[in-house]
């Protein structure tokens, strides 16, 4: 194993509550023999997180409990790969906004308590560029709610990087509340209260700013989401099915060779890829309607690669958001910072192009995407999810 690979598990795979892992027990016993060492690390580096945890409760616990979220957070959704990422780094310079940063997501359950002292030694061994796409990852990034949620809750879908076998289990349970558990009321409930302690806690980090979040997974939790925050703002960001399928391909191979405990193979994946991007993408188009008039905008990845600034003033106006003067500045000095960042290249088989022609013909058709496999004009050089 490569220092840099042992980094990405030291901090994906670490600080997993022990509860999580013993209620997802049921699942190990599809766990090969050959992966059973990582399945027992993942055990482990969840106990060493134990005692800073009830650290945490003491020092920090009432203080949780009481934040209150009195301003709507401004939601960045869309399916992975879709520009969701690139989007918030760039609303994030507002410093107006405060995130869920990249420390508080690897380790959830202690954040206030070493936040002195634990993201340095972070920094000695977790890779500073994604392994999808090289983008840069240091510990005071923007991240998205839904890496702590996998170390807090059964109930993230992320859990399926560890049991691929399960993916559209796990996003029909945790995603969907569709009625797989005994008790999807429950199940949901539980995972309300999670989520809005991870809310909390971001909330205490960033000294009561309003909270910017992004998380592909909320793509298709409008409706929970809403029951929370009934006039949160929402920035949905798409882009043509044949950049995403490519993208999104790799992201799972990437990320699974560093945290899966079962066995899977090039069709598992593509199979998990183009159900999970239609159970997403039909969910958000099912329930968009629900989201109050003025509070959604929705905008394309190609519009936000050609024209970044102008994107996002487009997005406070739509939004209604203010502040976007001040927010200019620092966000043209970041798009400035990227001009030599480098996008990965895909291509696509006639096999693979047909059956997302096929399987995804309502998204084409949803978003304005033109068919047409290589004369459709679509760019596979793709980067920045």
């Amino acid at each position: 194993m490569t220092s840099k690979s042992f980094g990405y598990q030291a901090g994906l795979l670490s600080f997993i509550r022990p509860a999580t892992t013993t209620r997802l027990l049921p699942k190990l016993g599809s766990v090969p023999a050959h992966r059973l060492s990582r399945a027992a690390g993942v055990s482990a580096a969840g106990m060493i997180g134990s005692p800073l945890r009830l650290v945490e409760s003491v020092k920090h616990g009432r203080a949780i409990d009481e934040t209150v979220i009195d301003q709507p957070p401004v939601f960045i959704i869309g399916h992975w790969r879709s520009g969701t990422t690139h989007l918030h780094n760039l609303m994030s310079q507002d410093p107006q906004y405060g995130c869920v940063r990249m420390f508080q997501a690897l380790a959830p359950d202690c954040s206030l308590t070493t936040k002195s002292w634990l993201p340095q030694m972070f920094e000695k061994v977790f890779p500073t560029k994604r392994p999808m796409d090289n983008l840069e990852w240091p510990m005071d990034a923007p991240q998205e709610e839904e890496i702590p949620l996998t170390k807090l809750s059964p109930y993230s879908w992320y859990l399926q990087f560890l049991f691929p076998q399960q993916a559209e289990a796990m996003f029909n349970l945790g995603v969907l509340f569709d009625g797989s558990s005994r008790r999807p009321e429950a199940a949901q409930e539980e995972f309300k209260a999670k989520y809005l302690r991870i809310l909390k806690t971001a909330a205490l980090h960033e000294r009561g700013r309003r909270l910017l979040l992004k998380n592909p997974v909320n793509t298709a939790r409008i409706p929970l989401l809403l029951e929370l925050f009934p006039d949160a703002k929402f920035v949905s960001i798409n882009r043509s099915p044949y950049e995403v399928f490519p993208s999104t391909m790799r992201l799972h191979r990437e990320i699974l060779e560093l945290t899966a405990l079962q066995d899977y193979d090039e069709a598992l994946i593509e199979s998990n890829v183009l159900s999970i991007y239609e159970k997403v993408m039909r969910r958000y188009l099912g329930t968009r309607h629900l989201i109050p008039h003025g509070n959604l905008c929705e905008v394309s990845y190609a519009d936000l690669d050609a024209d970044p600034t102008g994107t996002v003033a487009s997005i406070y106006q739509q939004l209604g958001l203010a502040g976007h003067e001040a927010a200019e500045a620092p966000i043209r000095t970041y798009v400035e910072s990227q001009a030599e960042y480098k996008k990965n290249s895909f291509s696509l088989s006639d096999r693979e192009i047909e059956v997302l022609e096929d399987r995804w013909r309502f998204a084409f058709d949803a978003f304005g995407y033109a068919r047409g496999g290589v004369d459709a004009g679509f760019d596979l050089s793709v980067g920045r999810g």
